[in-house]
């Protein structure tokens, strides 16, 4: 009975250790100082992005226009950049860009600013 019970909890340890694993991460965007400074203060809307793996994703809390640019930090090589019209949200597969596993820096324009923030690839 006691090896039943460690190999159910080993079982559940291992399940939900992956589950966990896949959990998206949050991209912190911290808005472009140079914009705030010509914006009259007012409520910020903030988008939200995240990265599943090798899916990039911006949330926007209205439809709005955007661009995204992707960057190498260390070359400052831009190696994405597209426009989209206005939306809730916008998904970007890096692996189809030829994005893969190594640190990178992000430009996001929405609400009439410039965000940014940085996110890592890893290798699964």
């Amino acid at each position: 009975m006691k090896n039943k019970f460690c190999l159910v909890f080993s079982l559940l340890l291992i399940v939900s250790g992956s589950v966990w694993a896949q959990k998206p991460k949050d991209i912190p965007l911290t808005v472009n100082p140079d914009d705030t400074l010509s914006v009259p203060k007012s409520i910020i809307i903030c988008p939200t992005a995240t990265l599943d793996g090798t899916i990039l994703t911006f949330d926007f809390p209205e439809a709005t226009v955007s661009q995204v640019i992707i960057s190498d930090p260390n070359t400052n090589a831009i190696l994405y950049s597209e426009s989209f019209a206005s939306t809730t949200e916008v998904v970007v597969d890096l692996e189809d860009e030829g994005i893969s596993e190594g640190s990178y820096t992000l430009w996001l324009f929405a609400f009439g600013k410039w965000w940014w923030g940085e996110f890592v690839i890893e290798e699964e």
